[in-house]
């Protein structure tokens, strides 16, 4: 299989995981799903629950409960969040972790933070690739303007 289907895959996967978020809990945010992979195996999957509660991503971290071993890769549904709110910026857990590979589904519509995540991972030298199921991670959350963290 090529590394495209490997990443779509992955990335539905993460949806799944997104859909098992109660939209009524999750609003203002959107459903969002994580899974961290290593060596082509799904070792822990987290989504966004309630408003104010862990994002996705740190959820995953949490299942995992260990560092990632080298070469893991992390899919999400949405561009991880870049700031500081009610919540620890999802791409400061990524770049903490260890994990050098992140696979996004749609980017963050709002356009004060549409691209920030992929910039602040891009920087620290985390290899990104945006948009693999875009238009089916972004159905997810119709009418979601952005992040509330």
């Amino acid at each position: 299989m090529d590394q495209i289907r490997i990443d779509e895959s992955f990335m539905r996967a993460a949806i799944c995981e997104a859909v098992r978020g109660d939209v009524v809990k999750t609003k203002p945010n959107p459903r969002v799903g994580a899974v961290i992979v290593e060596n082509g195996e799904i070792v822990a999957k987290g989504h966004f629950e309630e408003d104010g509660g862990p994002h996705a991503e740190r959820k995953a971290f949490e299942a995992l409960g260990r560092k990632p071993q080298a070469g893991a890769v992390i899919y999400v549904t949405l561009e991880p969040c870049s700031t500081v709110g009610r919540t620890g910026a999802c791409t400061t857990a990524i770049v903490e972790s260890g994990i050098r590979r992140v696979v996004i589904g749609a980017q963050d519509p709002t356009p004060e933070h549409r691209g920030n995540g992929v910039a602040v991972l891009e920087q620290q030298g985390v290899e990104v690739l945006a948009g693999v199921l875009e238009l089916e991670c972004s159905a997810l959350n119709p009418g979601y303007r952005g992040h509330s963290t």
